[in-house]
């Protein structure tokens, strides 16, 4: 019984991971590359709050279905708690946190004076904290993911990609491009804790014993 609801409860926090996944990546492709004009113009999109928001929606759900990560930590636990917690606190530092200000404090702003040059004190260390988070998180768990063996290699690849890429501050509509392939990533482990966890891949050790034993 008790076997049965954590097997339940894991599909439900991979199903969290593909939704949110799926509609935070809808909300912002949307947002961003139907606003017309740049810059804080964006912020006059009369359906820029309503995009950011459902964003947020699917970030939150993320968010809930994060834990699941901690159930393929397999050989590299530690590592997968510090990826674990660096990846949510800048999903609520940043996606949640600052993404509420993008989606409904700016668009008022905006049309009320306009949006001050200079951010509040102490904003940038806000922000800068959170990024460290995220980039220390995607590493981890990236590293991770290749050490436990309990998911597909490319899974642990893209989450370093992520990162590297985001790092390299893509000009245009390209700068959705990190974050995007970071949502697949949670979108592909989602997919695994629905599906259920694979075997883990034998080391030649595992596999010399069990021939000799044979």
């Amino acid at each position: 019984m008790e076997e049965t609801m954590t097997v339940n409860v894991t599909r439900l926090a991979g199903w969290a991971l593909i939704v949110g996944t799926i509609v935070a990546t809808v909300g912002y492709l949307a947002a961003n590359l139907l606003a017309p004009g740049s810059g804080d113009e964006v912020f006059r999109y009369q359906l820029w709050p309503l995009f950011e928001g459902i964003a947020l929606v699917g970030n939150v759900i993320i968010a809930l279905g994060l834990p699941v990560i901690l159930t393929f930590a397999g050989r590299a636990p530690r590592l997968h708690i510090v990826g674990y917690v660096g990846i949510l606190a800048a999903l609520v530092m940043l996606n949640v946190g600052e993404g509420t200000t993008e989606a409904f404090i700016k668009p008022y702003l905006v049309d009320h004076g306009g949006i001050p040059a200079q951010g509040p004190s102490g904003f940038a260390a806000f922000e800068g904290v959170a990024l460290l988070a995220l980039v220390v998180g995607s590493i981890c768990l990236g590293v991770a993911v290749l050490r436990a063996r309990t998911l597909p290699w490319w899974i642990g690849v893209a989450l370093i990609a992520s990162c590297l890429v985001g790092a390299a501050g893509l000009p245009g509509a390209w700068f959705l491009l990190p974050d995007s392939l970071f949502f697949a990533t949670l979108f592909a482990i989602g997919t695994f804790a629905v599906r259920g966890r694979p075997e883990r891949t034998p080391t030649r050790v595992e596999q010399a014993a069990v021939s000799a034993a044979g």
